[in-house]
């Protein structure tokens, strides 16, 4: 690895939205969504410092003896901004504003089952395709969701029937640069981005209150998936 200090960025309101507002509060793994995904960012030794921004006290107060983390109220976003996930970029931009340094890797807080080797890959292929000099040639890298399916339009005709790969950003992972975030108009997906394909069980966000209640079943029942958590 390349010899830099990567700087974590998460947003986590106190009110999420209108259909799930107290998503990030909701207990699994016998903890709060949210320290559940903070613990994920402490324990990956490339992250230097951890910036929180959030309206939550409770939260506040949580963290606020930690040396690694850093509370912030830096831009409060609407519900309707939240529910149409319109705020991700306007948060990571009032956050570099509270932040030195040049490398960050972004949250999305409500991905329970985000693997630790998943952030270490990621962050491996900023290190490998972004910042080494020697494989450079992208400008962030970000985790994406792969669909497979025939397209049809509003009259059912056919768009495509072959059943083409189609990539999602699915908002759980970002890694990226200041240079490359204003280069590319205040976007974390830069103008040549890597794209990293995760599992499907990891994509799975804790958005709705019936997505909270299968991670639950998921999470105590892990011994029923050993290909997704091993044995």
């Amino acid at each position: 690895m390349s010899n830099y200090s990567l700087t974590a960025l998460l947003s986590i309101p106190q009110d999420a939205g209108y259909f799930f507002p107290n998503r990030h509060f909701e207990y699994i793994s016998g903890k709060p969504l949210y320290n559940l995904m903070i613990d994920k960012l402490e324990a990956i030794p490339q992250i230097g410092k951890i910036i929180i921004n959030t309206d939550s006290k409770g939260i506040r107060n949580y963290y606020d003896r930690s040396g690694k983390i850093k509370v912030v109220n830096a831009y409060q976003a609407s519900l309707d901004e939240i529910e149409l996930e319109l705020t991700s970029d306007k948060v990571t931009a009032a956050l570099l504003d509270h932040t030195e340094g040049d490398h960050f890797l972004q949250l999305g807080p409500i991905f329970p089952f985000l693997k630790h080797q998943t952030i270490e890959y990621v962050i491996e292929t900023y290190d490998k395709y972004v910042v080494n000099p020697e494989g450079r040639s992208y400008d962030s890298a970000f985790t994406i969701r792969t669909l497979n399916r025939r397209y049809y339009d509003s009259d059912t005709d056919f768009i495509r029937e072959d059943r083409p790969n189609t990539f999602v950003e699915d908002g759980i992972l970002h890694v990226f640069n200041r240079t490359g975030f204003r280069s590319a108009g205040k976007r974390k997906v830069g103008q040549k981005p890597f794209p990293c394909g995760v599992d499907e069980i990891e994509n799975l966000a804790i958005d709705s209150e019936e997505n909270y209640r299968i991670a639950v079943f998921i999470d105590e029942n892990r011994y029923r998936f050993p290909r997704v958590f091993g044995r």
